[in-house]
């Protein structure tokens, strides 16, 4: 190994990818939905073509009778192979905050001085379109796979299989080694989520009445479970070798601090793909 390849490469620089955010949304005026981040790439795009598609399918509501149409659900996608290739949430997070601020002031600043050159004081949104921007979407490895699992054409909602992807915060959770961290009820909050794709709109709903992501996200009982948003109560998604021995981390510090010490329920007690 050479003196060059042994050294740690610098993060992504993920600012570069504004001039493509912008491009997938400028244009969204009556749109709602979620922008999605990708950042698997290890298999061929005709398979994230369908993967996509099975998305799209999946996460489009076919109530008409909505106060939001499904002809206005909008999915962008915000792609790049050599950048966003394996992204952790954390980075990811950051630099969607800095696409919409950017998008935002320089919307805002072209509209001002278009007032100022037409003496018009009417004032244009910096964001003009309906599409969340206090989460995303990514798309990793496993999402994909999800997806890609997933049957076409879209079965009866009772017999609906999961395919899932996962919903980011754009507020930074709180470090875990915070106290203050733990005082809702169950284990630190991620700052993201699983979600069933056929959930995605009733998700988006719930958001845009107010509720924040985290409000709506279930409280993990056992150490590294996952929430998973399924449009009703939620459900935690065991480790693939079950919860068996795992910390208890339900509770307060000071109400369960004990109790965060308890082990696993026998197995098959939590909820497996």
């Amino acid at each position: 190994m050479t003196d060059h390849q042994s050294q740690p490469q610098p993060p992504a620089d993920l600012t570069t990818l504004y001039p493509q955010f912008r491009d997938a949304i400028q244009d969204l005026t009556h749109q709602w939905g979620f922008i999605v981040i990708r950042t698997a790439y290890d298999t061929e795009e005709s398979q994230w073509e369908t993967a996509l598609s099975k998305l799209r399918a999946y996460a489009t509501p076919v109530d008409s009778s909505a106060e939001m149409h499904p002809s206005t659900f909008a999915l962008p996608v915000i792609s790049d192979r050599t950048l966003l290739r394996d992204a952790d949430v954390n980075s990811v997070r950051k630099a969607f905050n800095g696409w919409v601020h950017d998008f935002m002031t320089r919307n805002k600043n072209s509209h001002d001085d278009d007032n100022n050159d037409s003496q018009n004081e009417d004032y244009s949104n910096p964001w003009p379109s309906d599409l969340r921007r206090d989460s995303f979407i990514i798309i990793d490895t496993l999402s994909l796979t999800s997806l890609l699992n997933a049957p076409l054409p879209v079965p009866s909602h009772s017999h609906k299989p999961q395919p899932w992807v996962t919903v980011v915060d754009t507020e930074t959770p709180l470090d875990p080694e915070n106290p203050a961290a733990w005082y809702h009820g169950g284990g630190p909050y991620l700052g993201f989520t699983r979600a069933s794709v056929w959930a995605l709109s009733d998700l988006y709903d719930e958001l845009e009445c107010d509720l924040s992501l985290e409000q709506r996200t279930r409280p993990r009982e056992y150490e590294n479970q996952i929430p998973l948003y399924d449009g009703l109560d939620g459900k935690l998604v065991d480790p693939e070798d079950g919860v068996l021995g795992r910390r208890f981390i339900m509770g307060t510090p000071r109400g369960c601090g004990g109790g965060r010490g308890r082990r696993g329920p026998p197995p098959g007690a939590g909820y497996v793909e």
